[in-house]
């Protein structure tokens, strides 16, 4: 079953709640709540072209990509920093902006087939 998830370490999960399924199911209910907003946040901030909006989601999220080892959403939103700071809203933020999003969705994915 490990070898299908490749978004999430789902053994840090599973560390954490040392068996109790109510605490693992709350675990999993924060992590989809805090996807799902940062992927609204992100989306709004890149479409009204506001820096601060984007910064202040990747600021919210960056806990939840560390303690459950989100490397691939987590090198995305490093990357999208890099392009914004170096060319503004300007080059390749569609590009973006869908592998963000097959990223946040990929992620949703898989905490929900997990349960």
């Amino acid at each position: 079953m490990e070898g299908n998830f490749i978004n999430i370490d789902f053994n840090k999960i599973e560390e954490m709640v040392e068996d109790d399924l109510d605490f693992r199911n709350q675990l999993l209910d924060a992590i989809e709540i805090a996807i799902e907003e940062l992927e609204g946040a992100y989306i709004k901030g890149v479409d009204e072209e506001d820096l601060e909006c984007i910064k202040q989601a990747r600021h919210k999220i960056k806990p939840t990509l560390g303690l459950f080892g989100l490397k691939r959403l987590t090198n995305i939103l490093a990357n999208g920093k890099k392009m914004l700071e170096e060319n503004g809203f300007a080059n390749n933020m569609e590009a973006h902006l869908v592998e963000f999003k097959e990223s946040t969705q990929s992620v949703l994915c898989e905490v929900r087939n997990y349960r």
